[in-house]
């Protein structure tokens, strides 16, 4: 048995709480609920154990047995829809019974947020997005609080083009929750996937603030940074990715001209002798048609410069072929070799 399969056996072993309540774990999240009888108990704690190992129908087995030894729990006919409508090693989703099972669960309690979700995830698979969102929203208005519901709603609404509402539900979620990871990364997954730049900021930097590592963020913070056009931001995520000035401007030459062209004159004026920082401003200044800054680059190298990277020679040679058989050639060609023009 697996130590994920374990964990869960333990939260569930472990779940019960005082007042007659119980806590159940729904994809990795503790609900309370009211307490079923000690055999519905152990057949629903098989249930989660044969879920989590994929063996769908010997789980659906189990929750069958706790339903026929608990026939009015809503907690138990949304979890046999939500098992039902998941893909298992046996085959396909099953949405039909799953359905069924939502509605049951439905009827016996209206404001059971995770009938609605499950209902909302199951008709979003489908294809009746519609009544899918109006599952979801149900969700979240009777669960404001459990980030997946609002996820759902938000997915919705972008499929169906209205990005301006999805927006205001995420960004709700984040603002109502500002210390979930869950609710910041749900906004940054749709972020990175909308390409919403502002947004991506924003949830990085809670995250970062929640102490949340997130693989990759520095890469994403530093395109973040780069489509905003922010330079300062740009140079603090070039710092965590042990970027140096010059490689830096190399980077934004083929990224972010304007930008690239900026630091590179930066990192010369601090160093005359950055080749790479040389040909990274002539690359950016060619690439922006700014030929007054192209002619300043040509005589900002000094005498004897640093070796130029490969990844700078590569791009001075593009510059070459662009400008074969022009002056910008041979004055090319004797600025790096430290010649005067």
């Amino acid at each position: 048995m697996s130590p994920r399969v374990l964990l869960i056996a333990c939260l569930l072993l472990t779940s019960c709480l005082g007042g007659g309540g119980v806590a159940r774990v729904i994809d990795g999240r503790v609900e309370r609920g009211r307490a079923v009888d000690e055999e519905a108990y152990a057949a629903s704690l098989r249930a989660g154990v044969f879920d989590a190992e994929g063996d769908r129908e010997r789980a659906l087995d189990e929750l069958e047995r706790a339903m026929a030894a608990d026939p009015d729990s809503p907690e138990l006919l949304a979890r046999y829809g939500e098992v039902s409508c998941r893909a298992g090693r046996d085959g396909a989703p099953r949405p039909g019974p799953a359905l069924a099972a939502f509605s049951r669960s439905l009827n016996l309690d209206p404001t059971y947020a995770p009938a609605w979700l499950g209902r909302g995830r199951c008709l979003e698979l489908m294809g009746r997005a519609r009544e899918a969102l109006i599952a979801a929203e149900r969700a979240a208005e009777y669960d404001p609080l459990d980030p997946r519901a609002t996820v759902l709603v938000a997915r919705l609404l972008f499929a169906a083009g209205q990005r301006a509402e999805a927006w205001r539900w995420l960004d709700g979620l984040a603002a109502l929750l500002p210390a979930s990871a869950e609710a910041q990364r749900a906004l940054l997954a749709a972020a990175e996937r909308e390409h919403d730049d502002v947004r991506e900021h924003l949830a990085l930097g809670a995250l970062a603030a929640l102490g949340e590592h997130v693989p990759g963020a520095e890469a994403a913070e530093f395109q973040s940074a780069v489509r905003r056009g922010d330079l300062s931001a740009v140079r603090r995520a070039a710092i965590e990715l042990r970027l140096s000035g010059a490689a830096l401007a190399l980077e934004l030459a083929e990224r972010a001209p304007l930008l690239g062209l900026e630091q590179a004159g930066a990192v010369l004026a601090a160093d005359p002798t950055e080749s790479d920082a040389w040909v990274a401003g002539l690359a950016a200044a060619d690439e922006l048609g700014d030929r007054e800054r192209f002619r300043e680059l040509l005589g900002m190298l000094a005498p004897d410069p640093l070796p130029p990277s490969p990844r700078a020679l590569a791009l001075f040679a593009e510059l070459l072929a662009r400008h074969a058989g022009d002056d910008g050639r041979a004055a090319l060609a004797r600025a790096l070799s430290g010649a005067r023009p």
